[in-house]
């Protein structure tokens, strides 16, 4: 009986695209900081610009684009790489390719990981993404995820996952500096998120509009930050506001922090029937030193300590939105004073070196597991 290799330090890490989202940002601060003697690869089915982040970094990145929905030549290259590499790991961030290793993981016993971490946990039940991908995670020898509200509705056992919050990249940290006080210009509320169904921009327009209306045009300021498939929609939402100059959309890029570092306060709304796992702009929020407004959703409470750090407020709550903006702007010093303890909690709590280290315990656990021989 062939004997499992426990020296085995290769994780080829299979992912479903690389476009410009916290799930990806992760993935590439995971390799960015694994130690050397564990070595990666990672393969791709979708690009973005995550690609160049990863390749930049010195990772080996093999893009396999699905050319139809049913498209086998992707998957034929997964197992080529697993069964000429032989990776001790195979951990998924996403669910197609690690849908198409997993029969010849099983064969070549080797362990797979499934990752929740993308922030789309769904609530509502019946959506059929997420029924395929909570089917394929829970056929892992391990589930990683990065909330413990994710765990719980994933319906994910204690036996088989682990929750690891996200980590934030200490190379980053230089640009998380403020210079300015909101005493010199407008109060800037930012909402930094992708601008599709799921992030709830109606209430953040909605606010802006009511706070405008109420004060001079010049007192505020607000930007929203995202790229997706409804930003010219919102744009166009949005035009009245960007003509009273009150309504800023920046084009977001790979690194959005000077923008934020620009900002007073980080605001997330989402849209209810999805939650939040461990939202990588809050963490960007908090470590700019921002009291953070955000709807209760998901892991947000995981992050944000209500009244302390900032505020959670209910979903598409407008009237909260403008009280706990109005509050933060008439109340400096208090404000500061949570955009502190923010970013204090980020640098004690989401630290890089907690992440890797926490993720490495799962591989070893699993390079000691002996699986059975199937067939």
């Amino acid at each position: 009986m062939m004997q499992r290799d426990n020296s085995n330090r290769r994780v080829l890490f299979l992912t479903d695209g690389l476009a410009n989202g916290g799930a990806e940002r992760q993935l590439a601060l995971l390799v960015k900081y694994l130690p050397p003697q564990w070595e990666s690869r990672i393969i791709s089915l979708g690009d973005g610009p995550f690609v160049q982040v990863l390749r930049a970094q010195g990772a080996r990145v093999d893009l396999r684009l699905r050319r139809w929905w049913f498209d086998i030549f992707p998957s034929m290259f997964v197992w080529r790489v697993i069964a000429d590499w032989r990776p001790g790991i195979v951990h998924g961030w996403g669910w197609m390719g690690l849908a198409a290793a997993m029969p010849l993981c099983a064969v070549l016993r080797i362990s797979t990981i499934g990752t929740i971490r993308t922030g789309k946990v769904r609530v509502v039940k019946g959506h059929w993404g997420g029924r395929i991908h909570n089917s394929i995670v829970r056929r892992t020898s391990r589930v990683i995820v990065n909330s413990q509200f994710g765990m719980m509705t994933a319906e994910i056992s204690n036996t088989q996952g682990r929750v690891i919050c996200n980590g934030f990249d200490p190379d980053r940290l230089k640009l998380c500096i403020r210079t300015n006080g909101s005493s010199r210009r407008p109060f800037n509320a930012i909402m930094v998120a992708r601008m599709d169904q799921e992030k709830d921009y109606a209430t953040f327009f909605a606010t802006a509009r009511q706070l405008v209306s109420q004060n001079k045009q010049s007192v505020w300021r607000f930007t929203a930050l995202g790229s997706g498939t409804l930003r010219e929609q919102w744009i166009k939402v949005g035009r009245d506001l960007v003509e009273k100059n009150a309504l800023a959309f920046p084009n977001a890029g790979i690194e959005v922090l000077p923008q934020v570092c620009d900002a007073d306060v980080g605001v997330l709304m989402t849209t209810p029937g999805i939650a939040e796992g461990c939202s990588n702009a809050i963490m960007e929020y908090m470590a700019c030193g921002l009291p953070v407004v955000c709807s209760d959703s998901g892991g947000n409470r995981e992050l944000v300590l209500d009244g302390e750090t900032g505020f959670i407020i209910p979903p598409r709550d407008v009237n909260a939105l403008v009280e706990k903006l109005t509050w933060l702007k008439e109340h400096p010093a208090q404000a500061a004073r949570m955009g502190q303890a923010g970013r204090q909690r980020i640098l004690t709590h989401f630290s890089v070196e907690q992440m890797v280290e926490k993720t490495l315990a799962v591989y070893r656990e699993m390079l000691h597991v002996k699986k059975p021989i199937r067939g």
